[in-house]
């Protein structure tokens, strides 16, 4: 299967590390030009230098619309034209550090936050991109969003309805610009092996004196039992759903949710 991206140009954003670098990685693979965002600018230079050279590392804050404005006039300017829009920055916000609290003990600013930096970042990018991919006649927007969007968990529900609020964003805006040329369509991922859900997970109560492979472990079980491969996803099997949808081998797929999950939503 030819999934050649030579002369797209590709962003990313939360590109700095675990399933954001392993995306930029593959789409460089696949032979397009691109760009990685994120606001640690020393790490995303690093990340530029471990991609080979050629990755144009952009410092910006996706929750911010004028930090994603300048990020893609800098994109443009020195890449040209976004071809390809992968939304994968997100996350869960928490103004006391607890990542697994109980709904009562969620305040508003984090509801706020985290749907800001996981649907509006999104919304913004797409904004700012999609009137040019359809002038031209060919687009990608990609957002990752995550099992949790579909088969949310008891804690963190915050995160889950932001992300199937994602979800249905992805939907009716692929509904919009599909006669254009403009695919949009999301992956969503399950339990992700990343060094961020490591030290996630190395802050909990249980964690004193525990190796990180059985924490990881502990997760696994003990959250997303029903992985039916038996294993955690890696960054580099979602990277691999991307690429594909950023292809012209899904020219005819749009407002598609692809579950890169294991088997583990149990829903047809």
């Amino acid at each position: 299967m030819n999934l050649s991206l030579d002369g797209k140009v590709a962003l990313v954003t939360g590109a700095s590390q675990g399933i954001g670098e392993a995306i930029a990685r593959e789409l460089q693979r696949q032979g397009a030009r691109i760009a990685i965002l994120a606001r640690d600018e020393a790490r995303l230079r690093r990340t530029a230098v471990a991609l080979g050279g050629g990755a144009l590392p952009v410092a910006a804050d996706v929750s911010q619309a004028d930090s994603i404005t300048a990020a893609i006039e800098k994109v443009t300017a020195e890449l040209g034209p976004v071809d390809i829009a992968v939304n994968n920055a997100g996350g869960l916000r928490s103004s006391t550090g607890d990542l697994f609290r109980a709904f009562e003990q969620v305040p508003d600013e984090d509801w706020t936050e985290t749907w800001v930096l996981n649907v509006l970042s999104a919304v913004r990018v797409a904004r700012a991109v999609m009137p040019g991919m359809a002038e031209r006649g060919w687009g990608r927007v990609i957002n990752i969003s995550s099992e949790s969007g579909v088969q949310p968990d008891p804690v963190a529900i915050e995160y889950a309805s932001a992300k199937g609020a994602l979800n249905v964003f992805a939907k009716g805006l692929s509904k919009a610009y599909a006669g254009r040329g403009v695919l949009v369509n999301t992956v969503s991922p399950a339990y992700v092996d990343t060094p961020i859900l490591r030290e996630i997970l190395a802050q909990r109560d249980d964690a004193a004196g525990v190796a990180q492979d059985e924490l990881a472990n502990r997760f696994l079980s003990e959250f997303r039992p029903n992985i039916g491969v038996g294993r955690a996803c890696k960054p580099e099997d979602v990277a691999a759903a991307v690429a594909f949808l950023a292809s012209d081998a899904a020219c005819f797929i749009t407002g598609a949710n692809l579950r890169v999950d294991g088997g583990s939503v149990a829903s047809v």
